[in-house]
């Protein structure tokens, strides 16, 4: 198996994880603290992955062939991770019941959303399996492109610093 299928898998995992970790945490201060750290490894796995790609390709390596496999590991990364979070945000849109969060806004933010031409059945249509579908998208699209940005740089910068090793 090539180095940057097995470095994207293992990023691809880590990625997943990140996602899920994300999903069933509480809400509040602790999670607004936990998705900073989650970004954080987020940019660690997606750089990480490229620099694994870029450890496992033959002694000495070159900024630009790590760069390459960084990239590919990255992007592959980028898919598994995506995919995992696009099918959760899939499965939370259509679970969720927007209607009861909609009952359960305040009424001044009510009267403000409706001074601003949003009705109530205008935010109980935008959700559902048709919205989650479209976000997963987008969201996975955007997880493919700055993991393979960072995989790239990190298969560079990891080529770089141990070149013969």
């Amino acid at each position: 198996m090539r180095s940057w299928i097995k470095a994207g898998l293992i990023g691809g995992a880590a990625l997943s994880l990140l996602y899920l970790l994300s999903y069933i945490l509480p809400t509040g201060a602790i999670a607004i603290a936990f998705c900073c750290v989650i970004v954080l490894a987020y940019l660690l796995a997606g750089a990480g992955s490229g620099a694994l790609a870029a450890h496992w390709l033959p002694a000495p390596r070159d900024a630009g062939t790590a760069a390459g496999q960084g990239a590919l590991a990255g992007g592959l990364a980028g898919l598994i991770g995506g995919v995992v979070n696009g099918v959760a945000v899939l499965i939370q849109s259509a679970t969720f019941d927007y209607a009861a969060a909609v009952a359960d806004l305040p009424p001044e933010m009510l009267n403000l959303l409706k001074q601003w031409g949003v009705t109530p059945d205008m935010l109980q249509a935008s959700g559902g399996t048709a919205s989650g579908l479209l976000g997963g998208a987008c969201c996975c699209g955007v997880s493919v492109i700055v993991a393979l940005l960072l995989g790239a740089a990190g298969g560079a910068i990891w080529a770089a610093v141990r070149p013969n090793e």
